[in-house]
Order: structure tokens, then sequence, then C-alpha cells
């Protein structure tokens, strides 16, 4: 599949994904709605500047981004997890841990 139709997938996906219409996406972006379109349905590249800025706005590292492009298996879920745990300190962590264990049986 061509790589333009992948990232407006991806891009399409994620706003879905969190419930985001393309009018406030259009509007986070700051760019127009007939773009977007373009965008989502792979007729029109896409910036790095803009994938940057899209990434920005759902807080998805931009690797994490194109691997689930290159791999679709990859969820979304888990790379957000990934992320966050990336940036907590240790005794976050231990909250955290402490926390998902009560779900535990």
């Amino acid at each position: 599949m061509e790589i333009n139709k992948k990232i407006g997938e991806q891009i399409r996906e994620v706003r879905k994904k969190y419930n985001i219409s393309m009018v406030q996406l259009t509007e986070d972006l700051e760019i127009s709605q007939p773009r977007l379109s373009r965008i989502e349905n792979g007729e029109q590249e896409i910036p790095i500047s803009l994938i940057q800025k899209f990434c920005q706005r759902f807080n998805i590292p931009m690797g994490s981004f194109f691997k689930m492009i290159d791999n679709e298996d990859i969820s979304l879920v888990d790379d957000q997890v990934e992320h966050i745990l990336s940036t907590l300190n240790d005794e976050q962590k231990k909250a955290l841990y402490v926390f998902l264990s009560s779900f535990q049986k």
C-alpha cells in the first residue's frame, strides 16, 4: 500500500479512536477540512511537521506513529502505556504498580 494512504488511514484511525471530529482536528492542526480529508484519503502528502503536530496533539511519540504504519498489529494503547511509563519517576511507578495490582485476583 502506498505510504500516503497508510499515513492517512492511521490518522483517521487515531482520530476516530479518540472520538475527535474532522472539524476539531482541523482546528487543532490549523489546516482546512478539505486538506485533512485529502490526507486521510491518501490523496495528499503530509509534511513531517504536520505529522509531528498530529502526534503532539494525541501524545503519540513519532516513532510509535511510524511503527503503527509499518506494523498494523501494534496497538495504540500499548504504545501510549509504554510512553507514559517512560515518563514516570520511581515513586509514580510504584504507586501505579500498587493501583494495577488491585485488579489482580
